[in-house]
C-alpha cells in the first residue's frame, strides 16, 4: 500500500523503501569494514568503535594490504545510527501503511488479545519461563527448542490479536514486529550486557568475575585478618596527563603513560632518551613497552595486558614516587607502598566485579579420547553458596550445559592444567530477544504464505 500524498515530506522520506534499502546497504558496508578492521584491532574495540556508536572514523588502510601504508580516514554512520534509523523507518512505515480495519467488538477483542500477546512476549524475553538455577543433563538442543516453543506460542497469540485488528495483513504486521524486537534486543545487549571470566583452583572458591576487556588501578589496605579496603580507579580515568584526587584515595595520582597492551622487558639506562620513567618499585627492574592491540583474528584469542606509569603525591603535594604497574604481573607481584604511615598494596589488574555469592570448585574433570591428548569433554562440579538467598547446592557445568543463576550464565569455557577451571560469565537481559524475534518472523511469514497459498488454490479451483 502506498502512503497518502498528504503526509509531510519528512515523514514520507523516513517511511520510504529507498531509505530502508540505503540503510541496509550502509549496514553491509559497515559490517565489511568492521570485519577488515579486526586484522589490527581487537574484536571488542571494533564492536565498540564501529557498531555500538553513533558514528565512526574508518581508516582507509584496512581496505588495502598491510604492506601498503595508506593514510587517511573517512566518517561513517555507526551501528547505533543505522539501527536506530532502521527502527524509525520501520515504525513509521508500519503506522502509515497498515491501518486498523476492526470496529466495535472485534476491535476490543483485538486490542485485548494483542496486549496479552505483547505481555507474553515480554515475559519470555525477560526469562520468566526459565529456571533460576539450572545445569541439567538435557541436551542443549532441547533447551533451545523449549525457548523457541515459548516464543512461538506468544507469537501465535499476538497473531490472533493482529488478525482481529488488521485482517489479512496480520502476517506482515507480525513480521515487522519481529524485526523491531531483533533491533531492540541488540540495543539492550549493547547497553546492558556484561561478560567476564571466573577462574577457580580445584578446592578453592571465587566471589568475583574478571572483566578481560578493562583494567583498574587499585589501592588495597588490610583492615583485619578477614577484611580488605579497596579503592579502585577504572581504566577510563587513567588518561595520560590526568591527575586524580579524591577523598577515598590515599594520595594524588597522575597518569604519565598508559599502554592498552604491553610487555615487560629489562630496564634501560634511566638517563637515556626515552628511558625508564619509574623512580621506585618494579619500574627500577623492568620497563613497559607498547605492543599492538590483540587483533580480532588472533588464533590464540589472547587478551590485552595494559601497563601504566603513575606519579604519586601526598594531598599536601609531596612527591612519593613514580611507579610502574602492569597487569602482566598483577597476580605474582605486590607493590607495597607506605603513605602517611599506612601500607597499601598498589597494582594494576584486570577489572573485578564482586558478587554476593561464592562458587566453590569441588572437582574438575578433563576427559580425553583414548590414546590421544584431544579433550573429549571437560566439566566442573561446583558448589554455589549464596547466603542472602539461602542457596547452597552442588551443580555440574560442562560444555554446552551452563549454569544459570541470578540472571547470569556460567559457561565451561576453558581450563589450565588439570586443576584450574575457567568459567565464562555472561549477563545479558536481551538474550531471549533473538529467539523470540525469529519465532515471531517465522510465524508471520508462515501465516502470510499459507494465506496467499489458500487464496491461490481457491482461484485455481474456481477456474
Amino acid at each position: 500500500m502506498n502512503e497518502p500524498r498528504t503526509l509531510p515530506a519528512p515523514l514520507r522520506a523516513l517511511a520510504s523503501l529507498r531509505l530502508t534499502v540505503t540503510l541496509l546497504g550502509l549496514g553491509i558496508f559497515l559490517t565489511l569494514a568492521g570485519t577488515l578492521a579486526q586484522r589490527e584491532a581487537g574484536i571488542w574495540s571494533v564492536l565498540d568503535g564501529y557498531f555500538r556508536t553513533v558514528y565512526t572514523l574508518i581508516p582507509l588502510r584496512i581496505f588495502f594490504p598491510s604492506s601498503m601504508h595508506v593514510p587517511g580516514v573517512f566518517p561513517f554512520p555507526g551501528g547505533f545510527a543505522i539501527g536506530g534509523l532502521l527502527l524509525v523507518n520501520l515504525v513509521i512505515a508500519h503506522a502509515i501503511r497498515f491501518k486498523v480495519i476492526a470496529t466495535g467488538r472485534s476491535k476490543v477483542v483485538g486490542v485485548v488479545v494483542t496486549a496479552l500477546g505483547l505481555g507474553l512476549l515480554s515475559l519470555v524475553i525477560l526469562g520468566y519461563f526459565t529456571q533460576e538455577v539450572s545445569a541439567t543433563e538435557n541436551a542443549a538442543f532441547w533447551r533451545v527448542l523449549w525457548r523457541l516453543i515459548h516464543g512461538g506460542l506468544a507469537a501465535a497469540v499476538l497473531l490472533v490479536g493482529f488478525y482481529f485488528l488488521f485482517g489479512r495483513q496480520a502476517g506482515i504486521v507480525l513480521l515487522h514486529c519481529g524485526v523491531m524486537i531483533m533491533l531492540l534486543s541488540e540495543l539492550i545487549t549493547a547497553l546492558h550486557a556484561q561478560e567476564g571470566q571466573m577462574r577457580i583452583q580445584e578446592g578453592g572458591q571465587s566471589n568475583y568475575v574478571t572483566d578481560l576487556r578493562s583494567s583498574e588501578l587499585v589501592f588495597i589496605r588490610d583492615v583485619n585478618a578477614e577484611e580488605e579496603e579497596i579503592v579502585s580507579i577504572p581504566q577510563s580515568l587513567l588518561k595520560e596527563g590526568a591527575t586524580l584526587s579524591h577523598e577515598y584515595l590515599p594520595c594524588r595520582v597522575e597518569t604519565l603513560k598508559f599502554f592498552v597492551n604491553s610487555e615487560l622487558t629489562r630496564t634501560v639506562d634511566p638517563g637515556a632518551p626515552g628511558g625508564n620513567l619509574a623512580t621506585k618499585g618494579l619500574g627500577l627492574r623492568a620497563i613497559a613497552t607498547q605492543r599492538p592491540e590483540v587483533s580480532g583474528v588472533d588464533p590464540n584469542q589472547r587478551v590485552d595486558t595494559p601497563s601504566v606509569y603513575i606519579k604519586l603525591s601526598t594531598q599536601r603535594g609531596e612527591v612519593i614516587g613514580t611507579y610502574l604497574c602492569s597487569t602482566v604481573i598483577a597476580d605474582q607481584f605486590s607493590e607495597i607502598i607506605e603513605i602517611d604511615g599506612v601500607e597499601y598494596d598498589l597494582r594494576l589488574r584486570l577489572k573485578r566485579v564482586y558478587k554476593p555469592y561464592e562458587i566453590h570448585l569441588v572437582e574438575f574433570r578433563h576427559d580425553k579420547y583414548i590414546g590421544t591428548e584431544t579433550p573429549s569433554n571437560y566439566s566442573s562440579e561446583v558448589r554455589l553458596v549464596d547466603p542472602d538467598r539461602q542457596v547452597d547446592r552442588k551443580i555440574k557445568i560442562w560444555m554446552n550445559n551452563p549454569l544459570r543463576y541470578g540472571g547470569e550464565t556460567f559457561y565451561q569455557s576453558s581450563f589450565i592444567g588439570s586443576t584450574i577451571t575457567e568459567l565464562q560469565v555472561v549477563k545479558n537481559q536481551g538474550w531471549m530477544g533473538p529467539y523470540v524475534a525469529c519465532m515471531v518472523v517465522f510465524t508471520g511469514l508462515s501465516y502470510h504464505f499459507l494465506f496467499s497459498l489458500g487464496k491461490f488454490m481457491r482461484r485455481r479451483l474456481k477456474s
